[in-house]
C-alpha cells in the first residue's frame, strides 16, 4: 500500500494521509525541513543519523533512526504494527519541533547574533 505520488501542490495533504514518514537521507542538506514537517503534523519519522544529526532529535524518543535497508524495513513494520509506539513517537516528534523550531525562538536567537544587545 505504498503510493509514489511525484509532486504534489500541497504536501500536507500527503502527510496527513500517512501512518508514518520515512526519509532515508542520505545527504545532510536541506531536506530536514520535510521531517520538521512531518513531526509537527504528528507523523511518527524514520530517518537516517546524517539527517537527525542536523536536528538534534532523540533517538527512539523524537523519531527513529536506522542506518542499512533491513533495519529501515524492520522499523517500518515495528511501527505499523506497535499503535502505542506509534502515538508515543509522533508526540514526542511534535513536542521537540515545538520546543526547538517555533519561529519566535528562532527570530529570538538570529536577532542575537545580527544585533545584539550593547552592555
Amino acid at each position: 500500500n505504498v503510493t509514489v505520488s511525484g509532486w504534489v501542490n500541497d504536501q500536507r495533504e500527503s502527510y496527513a494521509s500517512a501512518k508514518i514518514f520515512f526519509a532515508p537521507m542520505q545527504i545532510g542538506t536541506g531536506l530536514q525541513n520535510k521531517l520538521l514537517e512531518a513531526m509537527a503534523m504528528k507523523i511518527p519519522c524514520i530517518t537516517s543519523e546524517l539527517a537527525n544529526n542536523a536536528l538534534g532529535g532523540k533517538a527512539e524518543t523524537d523519531l527513529v533512526i536506522a542506518k542499512t535497508e533491513e533495519e529501515y524495513a524492520t522499523r517500518i513494520i515495528e511501527l505499523l504494527e506497535d499503535n502505542n509506539k506509534c502515538l508515543k513517537i509522533a508526540e514526542n516528534g511534535y513536542q521537540f519541533v515545538k520546543e526547538h523550531f517555533q519561529w519566535d525562538k528562532i527570530v529570538r536567537q538570529l536577532s542575537a547574533v545580527l544585533a545584539p544587545e550593547k552592555p
